[in-house]
């Protein structure tokens, strides 16, 4: 997929202290090809109807599948627990070398939420240097869902690390997928 990025105190140049990691994490982005997304996404609704299941309305599934077996395959850690505690949900989708990513193709409410769990794995946990949080741009958005305008976008994560600069001091690459 191409991308665009914007770094949120420095996170760039933090990333770019593991170079192989960081090209690792771009290849990541790279290698997720929409026209896989979409063969995905039929292929997952002609078995839902076949078993006769609600069929997917987007493309967010098919995604985020993609991106957990991508990310599985560079031999990140799935689903990274914060606090340590089992009956808490605060988790990072991936985590590998004090690096943190989330895959955001979900609600737009969870955004602040998303934002503040990279900032407590950082600052309270210390357990990443650096997040990484990718999401779509809202054009992008249009074409993965139908319900675009719910969904967490490029442009209001952007304005959310720009307006809360000093509550959120976690360095964050944040990643916007145009396709």
């Amino acid at each position: 997929m191409i991308y665009e990025s914007y770094a949120h105190r420095f996170a760039d140049v933090i990333l770019n202290s593991d170079h192989e990691l960081r090209l690792e994490l771009e290849g990541v982005v790279q290698a997720i090809e929409f026209e896989v997304v979409q063969t995905r996404f039929e292929e997952e609704n002609l078995r839902k109807e076949e078993e006769g299941k609600k069929l997917n309305v987007g493309k967010q599934s098919a995604i985020n599948t993609m991106f957990k077996e991508e990310f599985r395959n560079m031999g990140w850690e799935l689903e990274k627990n914060v606090f340590n505690d089992p009956d808490n949900d605060l988790t990072i989708d991936f985590w590998k070398r004090s690096v943190g990513v989330d895959v955001a193709f979900i609600h737009r409410s969870s955004v602040g939420g998303d934002l503040l769990r990279l900032q407590a794995a950082a600052e309270v946990k210390n357990i990443i240097k650096v997040g990484v949080y990718i999401c779509p741009t809202r054009t992008f958005a249009k074409e993965v869902s139908p319900n675009w305008r719910d969904m967490v976008n490029y442009e209001k994560a952007k304005w959310y690390l720009e307006n809360f600069y000093s509550v959120l001091t976690a360095p964050i690459l944040l990643m916007g997928l145009n396709g």
